[in-house]
């Protein structure tokens, strides 16, 4: 005994700086299940919308991201922790509570495609030009209570193209192939996820409020829209729809001809759906502090009444709180955006 203490002693210091370094080792390679929000970029549009036209911005057209990082380290848990311009949620507060982190991904995806579809159809709109649309299926957006689909194998971010090897293109031809359906009845599902084909056989309920059998999700339509003119967009590295707005901006700027940014930086955010309504999104904050870091002048920010103005308080509190010389610009429409930048004075002419 008094051997393996002598060895104890005289091995003390290794022993612990062997603790040391397993339990370093450990904090920066176990991941936790959290998810970090901080600022992320602010970047012109341009370079990565394409129409065949081209287009000498003496401006630019910003679109702004969140940085998320997910299953982060202790180390990094710890960092976000300490800094007042990053936060840190739960996995389930951060994807809403979806099956997992991939079907979030694949739902991030499709609102992305979806908004530039609806960008499309909104800078066309905008111009009075004819665009063609088709739709190619249903994507599971949001499980409702008392769904068996989740159990069974279905999740948000799966688009459905047929039910039992009939073809469903639309919403309303889905809802037909289940009208004849009770619940408890069992139905094939197959379409694709993530890119790639997906079946799954889900157990039918009686939706809430309704006499009517189906599977039991909140559902959007997935949309194909064919412009007269090669449009292309470079957005694959973003996820969500929130860069609708800028995207639609630049759009009609090049198929215009006309310089919409009058010589400015003008950052934004926020959706956009085909008649040109201006949607809120998360994290305005952040978006604020990337578009502020790359010297924005204007920010357009949505300014929806009928959702409560979140955007806008977030904005201006923002704003105040970190001293951002930015100046906030309160845009509901398309049309009033195109108003605000057409009637800039030329920033080249001004003086300084």
């Amino acid at each position: 005994m008094p051997a393996r203490r002598s060895i104890l002693r005289r091995y003390r210091a290794a022993i612990i700086i062997s603790t040391f370094l397993l339990v370093l080792g450990a904090a920066q390679y176990v991941s936790w299940p959290y998810v970090i929000y901080g600022p992320g970029s602010a970047e012109p549009v341009h370079p990565r919308v394409e129409t065949g036209r081209k287009l000498d911005e003496k401006g630019a057209f910003l679109f702004t991201t969140v940085s998320t990082y997910s299953k982060p380290s202790a180390f990094s848990l710890a960092y976000a922790w300490l800094n007042p311009r990053m936060d840190i949620h739960t996995e389930e507060e951060a994807t809403g509570g979806t099956t997992n982190l991939a079907a979030y991904r694949n739902l991030l995806a499709w609102m992305r495609d979806s908004s530039e579809a609806t960008a499309l159809l909104a800078a066309y709109g905008a111009m009075n030009r004819h665009i063609e649309v088709d739709e190619k299926g249903v994507i599971v957006v949001r499980f409702l209570k008392d769904s068996k689909a989740a159990q069974n194998g279905l999740q948000e971010g799966d688009i459905i193209t047929s039910v039992d090897g009939e073809p469903t293109p639309k919403a309303e031809d889905l809802v037909a192939a289940l009208t004849s359906r009770r619940p408890g009845d069992k139905v094939r599902l197959a379409g694709t996820r993530g890119g790639k084909p997906f079946e799954a056989t889900v157990p039918l309920i009686k939706m809430p409020g309704t006499e009517r059998t189906g599977i039991g999700f909140q559902q959007d339509s997935v949309i194909q829209v064919t412009p007269p003119d090669p449009v292309k967009f470079d957005f694959n590295d973003v996820g969500g729809p929130s860069a609708g707005l800028m995207m639609t901006l630049e759009i009609v700027a090049q198929l215009t001809g006309e310089d919409l940014t009058r010589g400015y930086r003008i950052a934004g955010t926020g959706t956009i759906d085909a008649k040109g309504r201006v949607g809120q999104i998360g994290g305005i904050q952040y978006k604020l502090m990337a578009a502020d870091k790359e010297k924005a002048d204007y920010f357009l920010v949505p300014y929806d009444k009928e959702a409560g103005l979140s955007n806008w308080k977030a904005a201006e509190q923002t704003v105040k709180d970190l001293d951002l010389s930015l100046k906030l610009v309160p845009v509901s429409t398309l049309s009033e955006a195109l108003d605000f930048v057409r009637k800039l004075k030329p920033k080249s002419t001004e003086v300084e």
